[in-house]
């Protein structure tokens, strides 16, 4: 049974519960612990940093500020559970699957202890996604009724929870908050008219349901003047490169990226672009490291970072499966002068304060002092200028 508990109670402790300790979580973490001093952050991870994700950049345990707990006990879950219930909040990353997560559900039901969850939404395609969407229905009654609140990621994460009967009181948008990338780097190119190419880049896998594809089509209906980098993998690799060979796109790649080289990578960029024919795309970090340095960003409504691009100021939404609407979001970026020393200044500054590290943990205070004391519901992420 659920504890009965008071308005205006304290929170003193967050417990999040995570598959893995990721460095964008972990900046989050670390941006939450500076900012609420007086709150103790606490990360139980399934796994921790491992040896070749350490060789990319990643920060190993003992170098963060906050205190973590790796592949936690079933007894450890159930203490950190009871241990004062009216000022701790567990937060879950997902519901399901994750041992440590699992566990942990299991523990804040049996105490009864206060949690909120913060996910993606699950996707939903094909008979697959449609088995998802059953299972939530089916299992997430006790959820449903005594979760705090949901941070839903992204643009399409609000939609599935209300789908699968969460209260929309309760369901708040978020997104995965990291530190701006560092730029070491000073820009050698100019967009826009002229000499210079502009360049339209890609991060992520290669693979078709990415929309690959469709960007190598869009660079062939813009023509000249259009360089198209890419880092990244996948099992389509090779196939994509003789695509574009095929279709005549000057095409630049940059392999897979080490977390310090990502800045440099995307400040060189005039347009990023994330054209994902799958909402497997629950968020889309890359975008949120481009729009910090500057660069414009491009993604279909299946990538759960297109919620930022509705302010024109950021970059376009183009349709799925698209060539002929990427192309057409690139030319009014063009057309428009939002590639100008200028623009990037401007969407620098605003993507830093909706999507840095700092702005989420304030972000999450707020909703904090809402779930407490009521009120006003806080300004959604996507819309604060500071």
């Amino acid at each position: 049974m659920r504890a009965k508990r008071t308005r205006h109670s304290v929170i003193k402790r967050i417990v999040f519960w995570e598959p893995m300790l990721s460095p964008h979580k972990c900046d989050f973490f670390s941006a939450l612990t500076a900012v609420a001093p007086s709150i103790e952050v606490v990360c139980c991870a399934e796994s921790g940093v491992s040896a070749d994700r350490r060789r990319m950049g990643w920060r190993v345990e003992s170098d963060l500020p906050f205190r973590t707990i790796v592949a936690p006990s079933a007894a450890l879950a159930r203490t950190l559970a009871a241990e004062e219930p009216d000022s701790s909040l567990h937060v879950f990353s997902g519901v399901r699957h994750v041992p440590c997560i699992v566990e942990g559900l299991r523990s804040v039901r049996r105490a009864g202890a206060r949690f909120a969850i913060q996910s993606e939404p699950r996707v939903r395609e094909g008979w697959r996604g449609e088995a998802r969407y059953l299972q939530s229905w089916l299992t997430e009654g006790w959820l449903r009724k005594d979760v705090d609140f949901v941070l839903a990621i992204g643009a399409n994460g609000p939609p599935w929870f209300r789908s699968v009967g969460y209260r929309q009181e309760r369901i708040l948008p978020f997104a995965y908050f990291v530190d701006a990338p560092k730029v070491n780097q000073a820009r050698t190119g100019a967009s826009g008219h002229g000499a210079v190419p502009t360049v339209i880049g890609f991060v992520g896998r290669l693979v078709a349901m990415k929309g690959v594809f469709d960007l190598v089509d869009a660079l062939a209906l813009l023509g000249d003047g259009f360089t198209l980098r890419v880092a990244g993998v996948g099992p389509d690799e090779d196939r994509f490169r003789r695509y574009a060979a095929q279709q005549g796109v000057a095409l630049e790649s940059a392999g897979v990226i080490p977390m310090d080289a990502i800045g440099d990578f995307m400040n060189e960029l005039d347009v990023l672009v994330l054209p994902s024919r799958s909402k497997d795309d629950g968020w889309g970090v890359v975008v949120s490291e481009a729009l910090m340095c500057g660069t414009a960003a491009i993604a279909t409504p299946c990538v759960g970072a297109s919620v930022m691009l509705s302010d024109n100021r950021l970059g376009r939404v183009a349709s799925a499966r698209s060539a002929v609407g990427i192309a057409e979001s690139v030319r009014v970026l063009v057309d428009s002068d939002a590639l100008t020393p200028a623009a990037r200044s401007t969407r620098r500054a605003l993507a830093c304060a909706r999507l840095s590290a700092d702005s989420g943990a304030n972000y999450l205070l707020d909703i904090l002092r809402w779930s407490e004391c009521g009120g006003v519901r806080p300004q959604p992420f996507y819309e604060r200028e500071r």
